[in-house]
């Protein structure tokens, strides 16, 4: 059995709250009135059919051990906690654009688990901040990155954003998740009173993914899609991480041939998608 396969089937879960071990993760999506145990917990964003389908992932790729893990978006640490039982990186950072610091919770958790050295958070860090990721990324590992979780706005214009300032600090092989993609195709973002519904769908990412692997797998070697999550695999060409563009990858036939027009119209009905 592999550490992840392990650490996966040591969780229990309860009704409001996920155990792993010593640590404790309130689940949002489930809270109420009786939580007992104030904030002496992980806020916890992630539900059981979603870490299923992360345990489904990583039990087909039980060789992988990844050393440098970057994501975006941390809350109050709670999924920078569970990713690092989980994977194991030698070196962990994440960054979110909340104007606060470590919670108490999270900080006696590095300090109990002996990850003081090797987590480090950066607060006040907005995705969209391309230069600043690259800084943090030149600054913080000493080698090329291993994965990316991008847990953080789930809007495409900031995500595709990330994706192109980041991308190429991975190595070849190297995995980079996107999170929630299919946000709208869910019944709760269905209102037109929704506040995100003028928003462009994330699945328009997963199809500009989609075209650069079918352009060529130079770059994208391989996309794999969960409902809750998309991973893109890093292909072997060098890219240039000061001018990485999605769209240099992405060979089109002109929209008003064949295969393009239907493949353009979803794209568009998506688009609207509300």
């Amino acid at each position: 059995m592999s550490d992840q396969a392990a650490t996966f089937g040591r969780l229990v879960w309860q009704p409001d709250r996920m155990l792993l071990d010593d640590l404790v993760f309130r689940l949002e999506h489930y809270k109420d009135d009786s939580w007992e145990l104030g904030d002496e917990c992980f806020r916890f964003y992630k539900i059981k059919p979603l870490v299923d389908q992360y345990a489904e992932f990583w039990s087909l790729r039980k060789s992988f051990v990844p050393e440098n893990l970057f994501e975006l978006g941390i809350w109050d640490g709670g999924s920078v906690a569970f990713w690092s039982e989980v994977l194991h990186p030698r070196k962990h950072v994440a960054i979110d654009r909340a104007d606060r610091e470590d919670s108490w919770y999270f900080a006696r958790y590095k300090e109990n688990h002996g990850r003081e050295a090797s987590i480090n958070t950066y607060w006040r860090t907005d995705q969209v901040d391309k230069e600043r990721l690259q800084e943090i990324v030149e600054r913080e590992f000493d080698g090329p990155l291993d994965v990316v979780i991008d847990d953080c706005s789930h809007l495409y214009a900031p995500t595709r954003a990330s994706f192109e300032a980041v991308f190429p600090f991975l190595r070849p092989g190297g995995l980079y998740v996107i999170e929630d993609w299919a946000w709208s195709h869910w019944d709760e973002f269905q209102a037109s009173a929704h506040e995100w519904v003028n928003e462009t769908p994330l699945t328009s990412l997963v199809f500009e993914l989609v075209e650069a692997a079918g352009t060529s797998a130079a770059a994208i070697a391989s996309l794999t899609v969960y409902e809750g999550f998309a991973v893109v695999e890093r292909g072997a060409a060098e890219i240039a991480s000061q001018s990485f563009n999605l769209d240099d990858h992405i060979i089109r036939r002109p929209q008003d041939s064949g295969l393009a027009g239907p493949f353009t119209s979803l794209r568009r009905r998506l688009s609207r998608a509300r």
